[in-house]
């Protein structure tokens, strides 16, 4: 008797486990917050000159993307947010990585302008 009494708790909290499961599962919503940033973020780092400057971190961030809009459409939200999650932070580094090499760029550039204002100066009298 003792022993069909585990058994029937056991099972009890087991069918109780799942049932919290399959409810946290179906009460996850879409990230679509999150997708909306994405894009964005993508927007900025292409007007950031990514595309020049940070190809390879773009590229990372516009498949993750498309990738997270996938899984939405599968319904599959929680790889869809870690997706949107790693979209994002590269599409980040893309576009800080461009306005960094683009600032470079123009440091080198004034660096050439006074080098060549000194060779000036230095041929007159």
């Amino acid at each position: 008797m003792g022993e069909q009494k585990l058994i029937r708790m056991f099972l009890a909290m087991v069918t109780a486990l799942g049932l919290l499961f399959l409810a946290a599962c179906a009460s996850t919503p879409p990230p679509s917050d999150k997708l909306a940033n994405v894009g964005m973020a993508i927007q900025r780092a292409r007007e950031s000159e990514a595309q020049k400057y940070a190809p390879l971190e773009l590229k990372l961030a516009v498949e993750k993307y498309e990738k997270a809009k996938d899984a939405v459409e599968e319904e599959e939200y929680e790889r869809a947010r870690r997706l949107a999650d790693e979209a994002l932070i590269d599409a980040q580094l893309a576009e800080s990585k461009a306005k960094a090499e683009k600032q470079k760029k123009i440091a080198q550039d004034m660096q050439e302008s006074v080098e060549t204002l000194r060779e000036e100066l230095k041929r007159k009298p």
